[in-house]
């Protein structure tokens, strides 16, 4: 299923399973460490596949399935490995990505450009307070919930959602001007 029919709600119990499973690992994860949860999620798999192939084999002793039926032939036969093609078609584009970000941070912290730098810092600065009021996990999870809920939000609200922010644009636009008009302009210095 794609990434916007997930989003979307438009299979509630795919959606469901998916998100649900995602948001009860986070939840554990702020309460448990991540060896812990990986110890019981893998635990409560093989309790469930063990379950499963003890029913097939009573069904089959009591004469109620043909023998060699397997409940899980499905999950079996999925691909469960990374085609080599797939790897070597994603690493120029992880490798330029990465190289892109190494070369920007670099810029940043070599003040390069004094107001990207200002910028970057002030950013960081405010990410101080961020992280004094929430932690990453949590972050996470608010970001999950978010992507999860805001698509079918606004799908339901739209006419409403549109309003408020073509009226929050408008003020933002006409703070913007009036930012611009108290700086002076650059141009106007140099011609004198």
């Amino acid at each position: 299923m794609a990434l916007p029919n997930l989003l979307y709600w438009e299979d509630p119990v795919q959606t469901g399973a998916v998100f649900g499973t995602v948001l009860v690992t986070l939840v554990s994860l702020c309460y448990y460490s991540l060896i812990t949860v990986a110890s019981y999620t893998c635990l409560t798999l093989l309790m469930l596949v063990l379950a499963v192939k003890l029913y097939s084999y009573v069904m089959v002793m009591l004469k109620k399935a043909e023998p060699g039926s397997n409940p899980l032939a499905k999950v079996a036969a999925m691909p469960i490995t990374v085609p080599a093609d797939t790897i070597s078609n994603m690493s120029p584009c992880v490798a330029k990505t990465l190289n892109n970000f190494t070369t920007e941070l670099r810029r940043l912290f070599l003040v390069e450009n004094m107001v990207d730098t200002i910028k970057f810092g002030l950013s960081l600065w405010l990410l101080t307070y961020l992280g004094s009021w929430f932690n990453f996990l949590t972050l996470i999870i608010l970001a999950w919930l978010t992507l999860f809920t805001a698509p079918k939000l606004y799908i339901n609200n739209q006419a409403q959602v549109d309003e408020v922010v073509g009226k929050v644009m408008a003020q933002v636009e006409e703070v913007k001007a009036k930012v611009v008009a108290l700086i002076p302009n650059k141009g106007a210095v140099k011609e004198e």
